[in-house]
């Protein structure tokens, strides 16, 4: 059930953002296009906001307001904590499937490799537990939480207490993280996870009662802007998706936090 619902979420996605949005308008004002003066008024603004949202200096500027609320953690906060009711949790970022330079056909995304490498060194830095959280929600036989705690041990040689492998999205991590931590009691999250999806993802666990530190990651809109910047790519429609979809996807909780409050 979870699997159709993750694969009906991606569908849905692939409508509602980009490029896929520009495809349904593109395709409905070329329909209507000789009917209706509106539809080639459609075609035109669809056009300009496919290429704006393709310009690495747009996409910087979407993402600047996540990256000024949320700033890096400053390691002094992570002094003095104590290990016996806090822990560091990464969230898993996805996994590549079909990798067949790899035994098992599956390797970490870009993603999760940088964000596991970011939570190692904090906890190589404070010598704070460290867990992991991801599911397998686009198929295949390794978790993210797996895959994560391989790399984190194996390569960057830090031990990984937690490894949270049944979440399908970010509220299914808080929650099943949650349950562990509390067994374990602890109350107070390092949480780890790139500054754009941080909002979402700490207010996630904090509408479970845990304390959350945040620790973001990722960040490209203070780099200083150059002539490419101002030409299309594909990177920064993919990061313009990327803001987008955490927008939509924070609207979307807050709406149903709401509902459950009502019910």
């Amino acid at each position: 059930m979870q699997s159709i619902v993750w694969n009906a979420t991606q569908l849905i996605s692939s409508v509602v953002l980009p490029p896929g949005l520009f495809f349904v308008l593109l395709a409905i004002g070329l329909w209507q296009g000789p009917k209706r003066r509106w539809a080639r008024w459609l075609t035109i603004g669809s056009l300009i906001a496919f290429v704006l949202v393709s310009l690495p200096a747009v996409a910087y500027l979407l993402a600047r307001p996540f990256e000024t609320a949320w700033p890096p953690l400053d390691p002094a906060r992570l002094r003095g904590l104590p290990s016996e009711g806090t822990m560091i949790v990464v969230l898993g970022g996805g996994r590549t499937l079909g990798a067949i330079e790899f035994p098992e056909h599956e390797t970490l995304s870009s993603a999760s490799l940088e964000r596991s490498r970011y939570a190692a060194k904090l906890a190589k830095e404070s010598s704070l537990p460290l867990g992991v959280s991801g599911g397998k929600p686009g198929g295949g036989q390794i978790s993210e939480a797996v895959l994560m705690q391989r790399l984190i041990q194996d390569e960057f040689g830090y031990p990984v207490s937690v490894v949270e492998d049944a979440s399908f999205d970010t509220r299914q991590s808080a929650r099943f993280m949650a349950g562990r931590l509390e067994q374990l009691g602890k109350h107070t999250v390092v949480l780890v996870t790139d500054v754009m999806h941080m909002p979402r993802a700490a207010r996630a666990f904090e509408s479970l009662g845990l304390h959350v530190i945040p620790a973001p990651m990722n960040y490209c809109a203070t780099t200083p802007l150059r002539l490419p910047d101002f030409l299309p790519s594909v990177q920064a429609l993919k990061l313009s998706r990327y803001v987008l979809h955490e927008l939509i996807g924070e609207a979307w909780y807050r709406w149903r936090r709401a509902v459950e409050a009502l019910v």
